[in-house]
């Protein structure tokens, strides 16, 4: 019985060595070639919000496809996301690793945001802390692109940590890196991603960072985003999720908010959001 107990304990040990060693993210990688090369966004851009769910449905690829020829974003921002999800002609892309499955052969998941101007620059933002301690950080990826008025737009893609109930510490910090480098910017910031405010105590962290560097919520999407609720009033309950709490959201400053749509997309736990943004003179 003791030699049982003891080899069990040494698979888990092992299980969490590994998924400690392999959830290391590496450098951000630029993914497909850009089609309008050394070009400037128009002064009015359509943005895609869309959380892919690892692309678990063998559908969601095709689905990608069919938003993007149809709904001809500038910008696209991915989140639980996979390079191999994307026809490589369609629009340029960096990529930005948080988690490896820790076997051979196995996906990696992280942020994407594609663009069809290439950006002037990327850079990946890991977070401190790991999901649950040992398993997936979470990463933001931060691309900045040429405006048609000569400033530089600021696209902050954004997944927050989900798995934190009862603190808020490793949101915060989190939330606090990112809004140096907003804070550092001038010009226009699109900061759009999965939030994951599946309660009021998030959101408020949240706005409260928004408002520190000014930046504005795109608010008037119809009914249908995406939100925490778990389907199970207990689970609701003993998690403290708000069911009516949408996770995806998109902050801006230097725009006017023209058009806010919630696409009828299913492949994905998460359904993709548009927003078009006028920039202000």
């Amino acid at each position: 019985m003791q030699l049982r107990r003891n080899i069990r304990l040494r698979v888990v040990l092992v299980l969490l060595v590994a998924l400690t060693v392999t959830c290391r993210g590496k450098e951000t990688v630029q993914v497909s070639e850009f089609p309008d090369q050394a070009q400037t966004l128009p002064s009015i851009i359509t943005i895609v919000n869309w959380n892919a769910q690892k692309g678990k449905n063998p559908q969601y690829a095709s689905d990608l496809k069919l938003l993007l020829e149809q709904e001809r974003p500038d910008i696209v921002f991915l989140q639980e996301a996979r390079v191999d999800l994307l026809k490589p002609v369609q629009m340029g892309g960096y990529f930005a690793e948080s988690w490896s499955y820790p076997w051979p052969g196995g996906k990696t998941i992280g942020v994407l945001t594609l663009s069809r101007v290439p950006p002037v620059q990327a850079e990946r933002i890991p977070t401190k802390y790991r999901e649950l301690g040992v398993t997936a950080p979470k990463v933001s990826l931060i691309t900045e692109y040429p405006l048609s008025n000569g400033e530089d737009l600021l696209a902050v893609n954004v997944h927050l940590l989900n798995f934190e109930v009862w603190s808020l510490k490793k949101i915060s910090h989190q939330l606090e890196d990112l809004k140096k480098i907003m804070a550092a910017h001038q010009g226009p910031i699109v900061m759009a991603g999965d939030f994951n405010t599946w309660n009021q105590k998030r959101l408020d962290l949240v706005k409260e960072v928004t408002r520190d560097v000014k930046l504005n919520e795109v608010t008037d999407f119809p009914e249908g985003r995406t939100t925490g609720d778990t389907r199970s009033e207990w689970w609701n309950k003993a998690l403290g999720v708000d069911r009516d709490l949408p996770l995806d959201r998109v902050f801006f400053i230097g725009f006017d908010p023209t058009a806010a749509r919630v696409l009828d997309y299913d492949t994905s736990d998460h359904r993709p959001i548009l927003v078009k943004l006028k920039l202000q003179p």
